[in-house]
């Protein structure tokens, strides 16, 4: 059994001395620490919290900013296509008419040659019929 005598309370008051003697050189240092430890880690914890709605914001700026460019960039293509289109139709416009030009140009040409050609024949038929009727005919007409 256990047994009551005066060695006891010494081994109490070794107790309590080395307890206060760990509490002063260990348990409150570590306890300081810790503290220190997890005000730093919610320390930094709020500064990434912050960063991070920081972050989520600038990312909706960014894709605000893109979607804006994306429309310009739609509007400013579609006014080019606009634009040339608009040329290609006033060059397709432009080259019928020169197209037109050009076909009554021949067209007169052609038929001035054809009334040259005509006259020119005509001149030549006349010459040669009339060989052939002195010459059928035996003497000049």
């Amino acid at each position: 059994m256990i047994s009551l005598n005066a060695t006891i309370f010494v081994q109490v008051t070794l107790f309590l001395v080395l307890l206060f003697i760990l509490n002063r050189l260990m348990i409150r240092p570590l306890h300081r620490v810790i503290l220190e430890r997890e005000a730093s880690i919610q320390a930094k914890e709020a500064a990434l919290d912050a960063l991070g709605g920081e972050l989520e914001h600038m990312a909706a700026a960014y894709q605000n900013k893109l979607r804006a460019a994306e429309a310009e960039a739609q509007a400013a293509r579609a006014a080019l296509r606009a634009r040339a289109a608009d040329e290609a139709r006033r060059a397709i416009v432009s080259t019928q008419e020169e197209v037109l030009a050009l076909r009554q140009k021949v067209r007169t040409e052609m038929e001035d040659e054809l009334t040259k050609a005509r006259k020119g024949l005509k001149k030549m038929a006349e010459a040669l019929s009339y060989e052939i009727s002195t010459k059928i005919v035996g003497r000049k007409l």
